[in-house]
C-alpha cells in the first residue's frame, strides 16, 4: 500500500547520535482478521514513516488489503513506555505524491523538409511544474480512556485501555511464553497459528504490545493510519510481524526522516541506473517501470530501492533538475513551495486540522540549527500552563495545525536544517519477512532525484515522420509519475504529472510549420 543540485557534504555532528542507536525500539505491526463468508482477506501493502531523533522514535503505519474482513486488528510489538496515537491521511498522501518518480520526455528534434524552416523541434523544452496530486481522506480526533490494569496475578497485564479515533486500543505486557497468544485468542483477535512463535520471540526479547481493533465499513481498503511514539532512538523495523496476514508478496513504502540519508543495513539496496533510462517517442513512455521491477526483483526479491533522498525537502523548496524552476505542490490553496505546507493544506482539506485556525508556516523553521522540542507532550498540563521553550529550542507547536501535527511530531528532537527525507520501496516475498529490517546512515550522502531525464531515446525518426505527416500529431513532452506505490512495477497510486507551459502562439506556429513541411513533401 499499502527531482540541478550538487551533493551536500554531511558534517560529522549530524551523525553523532546515530552511533548510539539501539536496535530495540520497534513499532510496526502484524495484522489479524476474520474474513467474511464470501471472500478472503490478504494484506497487500504497508506505507510507513520512520522518524528517528536522539530522544524518540516514531513509526507511522497504514495498511492496504484486499477483501472485506468482518473484523480487523493489529498487534504491534513496542518498546516499554510507547504510546499509540492517530495520524492523518494527509501525511501519507502528501509524502507519497511528493516523492513519486517522474520521467520527463526529452525534446523531439525533427529536421524540416528541404527549404522549410519550422522554427524549432516537434517538442518544447519549456519549464515544468511538478503537481503533487493529493487525494482526499477523512479526519478523526484522538481520544483516550483511563487505563484499566488487569489482575496482577494473570500472566498478561493490561497496562492501558483506550480509544484512538476509530480504534479500540489495549497495551499488554507479559513475560510468559504463550500467554499473549492465549489472551489474544480469548479476546477474539484472530491470530494466525504460524505467527504465534514470532509473538513469543518478541515476548522473550522484552517487548510490550499494543493491540488495535477496527470494524471497517464494507469496501474499505485502507486502514486509518496510526503512529507509535517510543522513547529513545532506534532504526529497526520488525518485519517478522509484518508477515502476519500477508500473501506471497507484500509491498512496502518506507519514508525515513532523520539527520542524514539512510539506507538498508542487512538487506540489499539499489537505485534505478540513470544511464539505462530511455524514452520512446512513439509510445510517449519510458522504461522506468521495467528498470524498477528488475531492481526490486534482484537478490531474490529482497532489494530495497531508494527512489528519493533530499536534505531539507520537508521545509524548503527543492529544485527540479529537468527544468529551470522549483518543484511546486498542488494543495487546497493552490500551488505551494514545500512539502510541509502541502501537508498542512491537505490536512485542512481533509478535515484533519479540527476547528483550530491554522497560521502555521513550516518554511520559517527550514534553517533552524537548534532542536525542535514539544513543551506540551500528551499528559502535560493545559497549553497555557506548559513551559516556554528555551532560546536554543524551537517550539514544535509552530509546525502543527490543530490535530494535524504529524510534521511537528516527525521533527521533534531534530535540527530542521539537517533533516533528510528518504524514500525506500520494496516488494518482498514472504520468506524475506523472517528477518527484521535494520537501517543505518548511507555510505553515499548525495541526493536521489525523483525528476528524471532519460539518457537515451527510441523511435525518434518515426515520431518525426508521423508528426510531419499529420497535423494532429504534435508531440507534447510529458512527465509521467511511475513509482507511486510499493508494487513491483506499477502502475502507481496517485500519479504525479508534469504539465508543459506551451503558449497558444507557439502551438499555432508549430502547426503552420508542419503544414508547410507536408506541402513541401507533396511537391
Amino acid at each position: 500500500m499499502l527531482t540541478p543540485t550538487k551533493a551536500l557534504a554531511i558534517t560529522a555532528p549530524v551523525f553523532l547520535f546515530l552511533a548510539a542507536l539501539a536496535p530495540d525500539a520497534r513499532a510496526c505491526g502484524g495484522c489479524y482478521h476474520r474474513a467474511s463468508e464470501t471472500e478472503s482477506t490478504v494484506v497487500t501493502g504497508h506505507r510507513m514513516v520512520l522518524s528517528v531523533s536522539p530522544t524518540q522514535t516514531v513509526l507511522w503505519d497504514q495498511i492496504e488489503y484486499d477483501g472485506d474482513p468482518s473484523e480487523f486488528a493489529w498487534v504491534l510489538p513496542v518498546k516499554k513506555g510507547a504510546r499509540v496515537e492517530l495520524a492523518t491521511d494527509a501525511w501519507f498522501e502528501t509524502l507519497d505524491a511528493a516523492t513519486t518518480v517522474n520521467v520527463v520526455s526529452p525534446r523531439l528534434d525533427c529536421a524540416p523538409a528541404p527549404g522549410v524552416s519550422n522554427g524549432g523541434g516537434c517538442g518544447s523544452s519549456s519549464s515544468f511544474r511538478g503537481l503533487a496530486a493529493l487525494s482526499s481522506g477523512e479526519g478523526s480526533n484522538d481520544s483516550s480512556n483511563p487505563s484499566n490494569p488487569s489482575n496482577p496475578s494473570e500472566p498478561v497485564t493490561v497496562l492501558h485501555r483506550g480509544t484512538v479515533g476509530p480504534y479500540e486500543t489495549v497495551t499488554l505486557a507479559t513475560d510468559t511464553p504463550g500467554a499473549l497468544n492465549l489472551w489474544l485468542e480469548a479476546h477474539t483477535y484472530a491470530v494466525d497459528k504460524d505467527v504465534q512463535p514470532i509473538i513469543d520471540a518478541y515476548v522473550a526479547e522484552g517487548f510490550d504490545f499494543i493491540a488495535l481493533r477496527l470494524l471497517p465499513d464494507k469496501g474499505v481498503r485502507a486502514m486509518k493510519p496510526v503512529r507509535v511514539v517510543s522513547p529513545g532512538a532506534s532504526t529497526t523495523l520488525p518485519l517478522r510481524m509484518v508477515a502476519a496476514g500477508t500473501g506471497a508478496f507484500v509491498g512496502i513504502s518506507l519514508f525515513v526522516i532523520t539527520e542524514g540519508r539512510f539506507a538498508t543495513k542487512n538487506f540489499p539496496g539499489s537505485v534505478v541506473p540513470a544511464k539505462d533510462l530511455s524514452w520512446d517517442h512513439l509510445t510517449l513512455d519510458s522504461n522506468y517501470a521495467a528498470l524498477r521491477k528488475a531492481a526490486l526483483d534482484s537478490e531474490k526479491g529482497r532489494t530495497w530501492l531508494t527512489s528519493y533522498a533530499k536534505l531539507g525537502a520537508l521545509l524548503s523548496p527543492v529544485a527540479n533538475p529537468t527544468s529551470f524552476g522549483a518543484v511546486r505542490y498542488s494543495s487546497a490553496k493552490g500551488f505551494v513551495d514545500t512539502i510541509g505546507e502541502a501537508y498542512i493544506n491537505q490536512a485542512i482539506k481533509n478535515g484533519d486540522s479540527g476547528p483550530t485556525a491554522c497560521s502555521a508556516s513550516p518554511e520559517t523553521y527550514a534553517d533552524g540549527s537548534v532542536v525542535v522540542v514539544d513543551p506540551c507532550p500528551p499528559g502535560a498540563p493545559e497549553p497555557s500552563e506548559c513551559p516556554a521553550v528555551q532560546e536554543n529550542e524551537l517550539d514544535a507547536r509552530g509546525l502543527a495545525c490543530g490535530d494535524a501535527d504529524d510534521l511537528a511530531v516527525a521533527l521533534t528532537g531534530l535540527h530542521p536544517r539537517d533533516v533528510w527525507l528518504t524514500r525506500l520501496d520494496a516488494f518482498l516475498p514472504r520468506a524475506a519477512l523472517a528477518t527484521d529490517l535494520e537501517l543505518s546512515p548511507a555510505a553515499d550522502q548525495s541526493m536521489v532525484q525523483n525528476w528524471l531525464s532519460p539518457a537515451k531515446v527510441e523511435n525518434e525518426a518515426e515520431a518525426c515522420r508521423q508528426a510531419l505527416e499529420s497535423e494532429s500529431s504534435f508531440v507534447f513532452p510529458l512527465g509521467r509519475g511511475i513509482s507511486g506505490g510499493p508494487s513491483r512495477g506499477g502502475p502507481p497510486r496517485g500519479v504525479t504529472v508534469a504539465l508543459i507551459a506551451v503558449g497558444l502562439s507557439l502551438l499555432a506556429g508549430m502547426r503552420r510549420a508542419q503544414r508547410s513541411a507536408r506541402a513541401a513533401v507533396r511537391g
